[in-house]
This record gives C-alpha cells, sequence and structure tokens, in this order.
C-alpha cells in the first residue's frame, strides 16, 4: 500500500443500487453534486465503486474511480457480502493511502457500512455514515432477523444466511465514528432504529444555476419527478388524476423518472385500467436538462410519497419556481412545507381536490411559485461538503 498523505484524502464507499439512464436515487444524484463541492475544497475522493464508473454515466469526472469487480449488489446473503467486502478491500489496499482522511459510506446500506468498517479496523481512519432513509429491517439483531425470515416463509439455514447482513450491516453502523442525516425525520428513524442519539442533521444541497424558472408554455397541468416507485406515491397520484378527469377530460399530467421494468409495467396496466391513456405521459428517464424544460412546461409539480429523508426532487422542482402539492411527512414538511401544500398521504380524494383547487386558482400558483424558489435558495451544495468536512475533522470523543 502506498504511503501518502491522509490530509486530503477520503476514501468513499459508493456501491450503489442504480443504473444511470433507468432509475437513480436522490443519494446518487446527490453525492455526485457533493463530491463536485469536495473537490473544490482541495478534497480527494478515492470511490470504490461498482463499475462502470458512476461519473462516467453522468459524464462528469469529479473523483477517483476504484472500480470492483464481481460482486452483487445488493447482497442478498452473507456469501454475496463477503465477496464484495472481500473485492473491496482489495481494490482498497492498491489504491488509497495507509492513512486516510476518512472512510465515508455514501448511504445506511450494508454494501456500503460493513466494507467502510474493515476499512476502519485496517485504516485507523474515522467511519463516516450519511443515513438518507433507514429501513428498520435492515439492521435488526440476528435473531430477530431470523425469526423475521422464518415468518416470511424461509427454511432456518436459508433465515440464518440472510441474517448475516443485517445484524453486520447495524454491528457496522453501531461501530462507525460520525452518523450525518439529511433530516430530522432521517435523523429520528436512524436513531430510533440503532438506538444512538448521536447523529448530526446537516442536509442536502440544490443547484439553482441548472435548476431554475424558464419562460415556457405550461403545456402540462401537473408533473411529478423521481423514481417511479410504489414509495413515491405513483398509484395515489393515478387515482387522484383520474378523478380530476371525471370534471377535467383534458387535463394532462406527465410523470418524469425511471423505473425497472416491473414497475413501469405495473403504472402502464394502471394508466390503462383508469383510462388514463390520454391524460398521462410516462416520460422515464430523462436529462437535468431536459427535466428542468419539462418541469417549466408544468403548472403543478405533485410528489405523494410515502417516505422521504430529503427528497432532492422536490429542492429541483422549487429551484424551478414549481408551485407544489406535497405529502404530509415528516421530512418534506420539515425542509418544504412553508412554500408549498401540504396533503395527507394515501389520501386519494384530499390529492385530487387540492390539485384541482390550485389548477383553477392562478393567483395561488404565482404565490407559491414565488415562494417556491425563496424557500430552497439557501440549500448549497458547498455548505453540506464544507459542513460534512467539519464533523470528519472533528476529535471524536468515546
Amino acid at each position: 500500500m502506498s504511503i501518502r498523505s491522509r490530509a486530503n484524502v477520503i476514501v468513499v464507499l459508493f456501491f450503489h443500487r442504480y443504473r444511470w439512464g433507468i432509475q437513480i436515487r436522490g443519494d446518487e444524484r446527490g453525492f455526485l453534486e457533493k463530491a463536485k463541492a469536495f473537490k473544490r475544497l482541495g478534497i480527494n475522493l478515492r470511490v470504490l465503486e461498482k463499475n462502470p464508473s458512476f461519473q462516467e454515466d453522468a459524464r462528469e469526472e469529479v473523483y477517483t474511480s476504484i472500480k470492483v469487480k464481481g460482486c452483487r449488489i445488493p447482497p442478498k446473503n452473507a456469501f454475496q457480502l463477503f465477496v464484495l467486502a472481500l473485492c473491496a478491500i482489495e481494490k482498497a489496499f492498491r489504491n488509497v493511502p495507509r492513512h486516510p482522511l476518512a472512510i465515508y459510506s455514501y448511504n445506511q446500506d450494508v454494501e456500503n457500512v460493513f466494507p467502510g468498517l474493515l476499512l476502519r479496523l485496517l485504516t485507523g481512519a474515522p467511519l463516516v455514515v450519511i443515513h438518507h432513509q433507514i429501513d428498520a429491517t435492515s439492521v435488526l439483531p440476528f435473531g430477530q432477523s431470523i425469526a423475521l425470515r422464518r415468518k416470511e416463509g424461509y427454511g432456518l439455514i436459508s433465515a440464518i444466511w440472510r441474517s448475516i447482513p443485517p445484524a453486520l450491516n447495524r454491528f457496522g453502523l453501531l461501530k462507525a465514528d460520525t452518523h450525518i442525516a439529511l433530516s430530522k425525520a432521517a435523523k429520528e428513524d436512524a436513531e430510533k432504529a440503532l438506538g444512538i442519539d448521536q447523529c448530526i442533521v446537516i442536509g442536502n444541497g440544490v443547484d439553482t444555476v441548472k435548476f431554475r424558472p424558464l419562460n415556457l408554455s405550461r403545456v402540462y397541468d401537473a408533473a411529478f419527478f423521481g423514481r417511479l416507485a410504489p414509495q413515491k406515491g405513483i398509484d395515489i397520484l393515478l387515482r387522484a388524476w383520474s378523478n380530476i378527469v371525471q370534471t377535467n377530460p383534458n387535463a394532462r399530467l406527465i410523470l418524469i423518472g425511471g423505473a425497472d421494468e416491473a414497475n413501469f409495467k405495473k403504472y402502464r396496466q394502471m394508466i390503462s385500467e383508469l383510462r388514463l391513456v390520454n391524460n398521462v405521459t410516462i416520460a422515464g428517464f430523462q436529462s437535468d436538462e431536459k427535466v428542468v424544460e419539462l418541469l417549466n412546461s408544468s403548472k403543478v409539480f405533485v410528489f405523494p410519497s410515502r417516505k422521504e429523508g430529503f427528497a432532492q426532487s422536490v429542492s429541483q422542482a422549487m429551484a424551478c419556481g414549481m408551485c407544489c402539492i406535497l405529502s404530509d411527512i415528516p421530512a418534506l414538511r420539515e425542509y418544504y412545507g412553508k412554500s408549498a401544500i401540504l396533503v395527507q398521504p394515501e389520501n386519494v380524494d384530499a390529492l385530487s381536490s387540492a390539485i384541482s383547487l390550485l389548477l383553477a386558482d392562478e393567483r395561488r400558483q404565482k404565490e407559491l411559485r414565488a415562494q417556491a424558489r425563496e424557500q430552497v435558495i439557501g440549500l448549497s451544495w458547498s455548505t453540506t461538503a464544507r459542513l460534512e468536512l467539519i464533523e470528519i475533522t472533528r476529535p471524536k470523543t468515546k
């Protein structure tokens, strides 16, 4: 292993679960923006990731990519997790300094936390974990995890084998030196799931130069932007749109964002069953430039998500000056509630009513557009990276 200065090197575990051009979470988009900010601060990120490199797909070059082959993400059992960890460690020994500034797990998933823990033990550098949204089942103690999988119908051996990753994930998270959460909601979820009380809320940023208001015709009545997945409440939105079409047969909704084939099929079928083929457009995965154009071509932004840690889609829509109707859930209320209309999640009638009322009230639309960009203008990736760096370098007391 080469012996280089630790002063400006952070080793990042970035084994993400989504593919550019198909579907990308806010986690991945956010990391790329944060990496740019770290680079401006003079930090050299050595990023362990799967092949192809995420930055290559995004046509950016802001970190040193260390590609790891031969690993399944997410790992479904202990064998797959150990293979991933060993491959990552082998690559790290060849390509990172002996004493880096920190080991940075870009989220709380086991494929990043467990190899991060091993690198922490090998290098002595602090392990930093960024909490987006924690799934309590992904950090269950070993016995509870076995019981859950037995209840789901797995045999004893299979249940044991599948329960090792969450147990190791929990162990790794409890050994982390620094916990950073994107929101108070994410902090509370992480602390409850792990029984800790040391999460620091820093948040995220938004590129208000790229995501900006444009003077375009509003050809769509409403837009959704994000992954087309059950978590995002797409089913609720489509049912609400069915209600709207009853009184406004020409109402047009556009769904912007990627999905796996199963979800594409599911939502296309739902659109057909609700007789919305002429009213709903699935735009699929789009470049950021096209997203900005489509958002600015819509009167209202609707985001009926069931759970969020921060929701970059909303910050980007607000940066475009969109008037927003959002689920009344903790993270959305925390960051955007003062400049959006909040609607009870899972309530189809409440959502359709809120959309109809806003579409009929141009004065209210204008007010919300003015408030939206003002709400997010202070969210800076540079500030986020700088605050994270302060926490990373802060002396730890045990």
